[in-house]
């Protein structure tokens, strides 16, 4: 019995791999979208200044946001595309809304 199950499982495998390949190959098809460069800049700016303002390292940063050191450098860099959840864990973090953190800043409030 237990010989038929693990064929049972591994076809069901075989299956998803299958239909797993064929949706990575049609995704490769579709230009993936991704957000426009002053936006990125805009974003990774106001992390960085924010970050600074509060004396904070990217590291401790990273700890009050639940991320990876590396991942809020990355970010820092405009690296990344940050997902939503992130933007809300960076807007704890520093203290202020989403909004803010994708609004250009007045050059006195830095």
């Amino acid at each position: 019995m237990l010989l038929i199950v693990c064929r049972l499982m591994e076809c069901r495998w075989h299956t998803v791999r299958v239909e797993y390949r064929w949706w990575m190959s049609e995704m490769d098809d579709r230009k993936l979208r991704k957000p426009s460069k002053q936006l990125v800049r805009i974003l990774s700016d106001n992390i960085r200044s924010l970050r600074r303002e509060r004396g904070l390292s990217q590291e401790k940063l990273s700890e009050l946001c639940g991320l990876h050191r590396t991942y809020v450098g990355s970010v820092e860099r405009g690296e990344r595309n940050v997902t939503l959840s992130s933007l809300e864990a960076f807007s704890n973090a520093l203290g202020v809304s989403v909004p803010q953190l994708l609004s250009e800043r007045d050059s006195d409030d830095t």
